[in-house]
């Protein structure tokens, strides 16, 4: 062959070559490739869904998509996670490389939220809080994928902080709102989520330029995949599912194939099959929604294609990438499968599987609960032969979920998807009906088969001393509501009990009744529509006047102490009874107070419980104490000999929870009306003859209601056995019936719950959702929830950095947040952990009330032997720069 043809091949060849590449640009020629991807959970047993973002940003980036053009949402507790058995490392696949590396951290923790995953969509960087700021400043001619995997539920999609959705009237218009703007030539929309259908059903307009698949139909479950017990399975050590099957069909197939040869229509139908029951023992109807002719078009025009897959064939699908038929797991389940893997790989008689097994337990239990009262009402509706078939109704194809989506919001049900049909026709007051009576049925049945046989009553209750009360509410600030609410009802409780005035000491800073922000001034409630519990409360010790100082001089008696306020103490005597009910924000070994450099810690404490017991300053006491990470004040300290018997919200190193909260309440309070121990015993009260009820029933009630934490039992058991009459006394209009078993409440638990530390957070939304658009109210909101977010981003940040500087970047995590065996106190020296906490705040600013749950962290750098200089030393290089505090 002659080197003229030779030479006349290779130009052509490369012409040839040239042709091909120019070809794969030209439908992208005048615009940009965009991307959004989102985990919209939290929680290492959430594993998969960040797992299936970061391998979503690989397959971007190998398709040549720039950072700047591909926005992520994640919460970022996984990687680290001291569970994690590769740190630094997040897997999708049991064989799969590191799929974490390199991965963006545009908007992390507390700032993966609805308000922010709107403003990104619409490209409106003034709206946004906190995060990178990167938002898609997409146009007319630009292409844009969205990706979004979480748990989901009938028109909902779930976000890490909790009481914040994404709802499906509000995702569509601000879908319709972004092509409005023309921010699009086209959009293609992936969701991992239950009922994730839902979302678009009959939602979705065919004329956006917008197509959209679902992992599933508007009614059933989506899937995990590569699981625990399962082939594949994960490798050694992991007791999550790595991925979810209708991601991980469609990622494997973007590994493989090269996408500009592959329409977006020939993915669906690869997915549609991988993830179709006739592949799997379990399995969910991938759908399409808007419009479908974007289908025809070639994947790479979104997601461009890695290089090394050019030379690859497509063929027609046969079979998934694994030719097994392994078993998946509904993602409702994926959490019971984790706690039920983790209490299976403790070693036994361990602390790790006691704990598992109470995570399994407590799931389990609510599942019932909810199960049980689900069908109670239905049958109270409807009679035992339709109630399953009408609560259970699906609407035809094509209409949406519901037609009135402020009242589905309104209701914020979305664990109960069976009533959203049902609901929406009905009055709030209707349902607490339904519930009220589905409960007194459930009570009616535990009397049937129980009896009332172990509960002894009495009609005299007498003893020759007198009952005292002390009530505290220690927090400050309208987004604290609650805490004053749970102490005037308590106030109420006490008074119609037939306690004096003279003999209640109540601690508030009583900053609520009366304040702006409170729609019915003067007046406070602790539940919806509920009565005023503020009337006729006594002011004793209000504003700088509610401290540890005068705490602790009220329960000594010592009126030379107190400093301002009535100068009311308890003078009891050996003969009396004392109630003692403390509510607010706590942390592991101690209680807040409305001043930052003011708290009660639980030496403290102790030291004046001893020294009241010392000085026979009364017969019994009892005390009630609401907080996150409750227990912490009582475990390993509370002697069992002196006289003293207590209960606590949670365990040491839990979180309590509001309820009732904004989404349950027909009046604009904009915030939480009760802490949910609180409410348990408070209504508890409200129902029944105190005079034939023991603290030990009461308990078993409370601890029942209280589904969200551990309510513990801590000091003297026996008094147990004592009758609430003795310390709380009882209304002259007392109830004659015996009190119903255990298992009952007095209106249930469907309300909403909210973590005590973030209900701040979830006031501050609320403000922002309800203010006018572009008002300076909504500004202000904004400021607020911004510096909220932000001020927790400093914390988390601080104490990562110097449990790194510590211990190791390995290690940190895990050592910071060790929790000491049952029985233990938190830490031994006392005066160290002080000391540690106020060399951190003057170093690297307040830890607020969300900060609070890091105390545990300077509890056991005590205990390791951490000195204060070397604390000094990584906090100052862990916070350059010294905040205003």
């Amino acid at each position: 062959m002659s080197r003229h043809v030779l030479l006349f091949l290779t130009l052509l060849s490369l012409t040839s070559i040239s042709q091909s590449s120019s070809s794969k640009v030209e439908d992208i020629s005048n615009g940009t490739r965009w991307a959004v991807l989102i985990a919209g959970s939290r929680g290492y047993d959430n594993y998969r869904h960040q797992a299936d973002v970061c391998h979503a940003y690989q397959i971007l980036k190998k398709g040549g998509l720039k950072d700047e053009n591909i926005i992520v949402f994640m919460y970022d507790d996984i990687a680290f996670n001291p569970r994690n058995p590769r740190p630094g490392v997040i897997i999708n696949n049991p064989d799969g490389s590191d799929v974490y590396q390199g991965v963006p951290k545009d908007y992390t923790g507390m700032e993966v939220n609805s308000l922010n995953f709107y403003a990104v969509l619409l490209g409106n960087r003034s709206t946004l809080f906190g995060g990178s700021g990167k938002v898609l400043n997409s146009g007319p001619n630009d292409r844009v994928f969205i990706y979004y995997a979480d748990h989901g539920s009938p028109g909902i999609v779930g976000m890490p902080i909790e009481g914040d959705y994404v709802y499906a009237k509000d995702l569509i218009d601000v879908l319709k709102k972004k092509h409005d703007a023309r921010g699009y030539k086209s959009m293609v929309f992936y969701m991992e989520a239950c009922d994730s259908g839902s979302m678009f059903e009959g939602l979705l307009p065919n004329n956006i330029n917008i197509y959209a698949t679902t992992a599933a139909n508007s009614k059933e479950s989506s899937w995990g995949f590569y699981c625990p017990g399962d082939f594949p399975s994960p490798p050694p050590g992991y007791d999550v599912c790595l991925g979810d099957l209708y991601s991980i069909s469609w990622l494997e197939d973007c590994d493989e194939h090269d996408l500009s040869k592959e329409t977006f229509a020939k993915q669906y139908e690869v997915v549609r099959r991988r993830t179709a029951a006739n592949g799997y023992l379990d399995a969910s109807h991938v759908m399409q929604f808007g419009n479908k002719r974007l289908s025809e078009e070639f994947i790479f025009t979104y997601m461009g294609t890695n290089p090394e897959n050019d030379n690859y064939t497509y063929l027609e699908y046969t079979a998934s990438p694994s030719t097994s038929r392994p078993r998946v797991v509904s993602q409702r389940n994926a959490d019971l499968l984790h706690f039920r893997y983790k209490f299976h790989n403790a070693p036994d008689g361990s602390d790790a599987k006691l704990e598992a097994h109470k995570e399994l337990v407590d799931e389990i239990s609510r599942r019932k609960k909810v199960d049980y009262h689900m069908k109670q009402i239905g049958k109270l509706l409807f009679g035992y032969d339709k109630s399953s078939k009408v609560l259970t109704n699906v609407r035809p194809q094509g209409e949406p979920l519901v037609d009135d989506w402020d009242c589905f919001k309104m209701l914020n049900i979305e664990k109960f998807k069976f009533l959203v049909n049902l609901i929406c026709r009905m009055s709030i007051q209707g349902l607490l009906v339904l519930l009220f009576l589905s409960l007194l049925s459930e009570s009616t049945i535990g009397n049937t088969l129980g009896g009332n046989d172990s509960i002894r009553t009495t009609d005299h209750h007498k003893s020759k001393g007198t009952r005292w009360a002390l009530l505290i509410a220690g927090s400050s600030g309208y987004e604290n509501y609650r805490h004053q609410a749970d102490v005037c009802h308590a106030y109420q409780i006490l008074k119609k009990g037939g306690l004096k005035d003279e003999n209640i000491v109540v601690f508030m800073y009583d900053d609520i009744a009366n304040s702006p922000e409170n729609p019915r001034p003067g007046v406070i409630i602790n539940k919806p529509n509920g009565k005023d519990v503020y009337h006729g409360v006594p002011k004793d010790y209000t504003g700088d006047a509610v401290n540890s100082s005068n705490f602790y001089a009220a329960i000594l008696g010592d009126k030379a102490a107190i400093k301002g306020g009535s100068g009311k103490v308890l003078e009891t005597g050996p003969d009396d009874h004392i109630f003692i009910y403390y509510t607010d924000h706590g942390a592991a070994g101690l209680l807040g107070m409305p001043s930052d450099e003011d708290a009660v810690y639980a030496k403290d404490l102790m030291r004046v419980l001893k020294k009241k017991h010392a000085a026979k300053g009364f017969k019994s006491m009892v005390f009630y104490l609401e907080a996150c990470e409750s227990g912490s004040m009582f475990e390993g300290l509370l002697p069992k000999n002196i006289n003293i018997y207590t209960t606590t919200a949670a365990n040491g190193e839990e979180s309590s929870y509001a309820t009732y909260c904004s989404g349950d309440v027909p009046e604009k309070i904009g915030t939480c009306l009760g802490d949910l121990y609180s409410i348990s015993w408070l209504e508890d009260c409200d129902a029944h003859d105190l005079r034939k009820e023991t603290f030990e029933v009461q308990y078993e009630r409370v601890r029942n209601r209280t589904d969200e934490s551990h309510v513990m039992q801590y000091g003297d058991m026996s008094y147990i056995k004592q009758f609430l009459y003795t310390y709380l006394g009882v209304t002259s209009k007392a109830h004659s019936h015996a009190p119903p078993a255990l298992t009952a409440s007095p209106s249930g638990s469907i309300s909403r719950t909210v973590s005590q530390r973030d209900a701040a957070l979830f006031y501050f939304l609320y403000k922002v959702n309800r203010a006018p658009t572009n008002s300076h109210e909504k500004l202000e909101a904004n400021k607020q929830l911004y510096n909220e977010i932000a001020r927790r981003k400093r914390v988390d940040d601080s104490i990562t950095k110097i449990g790194e500087l510590l211990f190791g970047t390995e290690k940190g995590s895990e050592l910071l947040m060790k929790v000491r065996p049952s029985g233990q106190p938190l830490v031994d020296d006392w005066e160290c952990f002080k000391m540690f906490i106020r060399t951190y705040e003057s170093r690297c600013g307040k830890l607020s009330t969300y900060g609070m749950k890091y105390t545990r962290a300077f509890a056991n750098m005590c205990n390791a032997g951490i000195s204060l200089e070397k604390l000094v030393a990584v906090s100052d290089q862990a916070c350059s720069k010294k905040p205003h505090v």
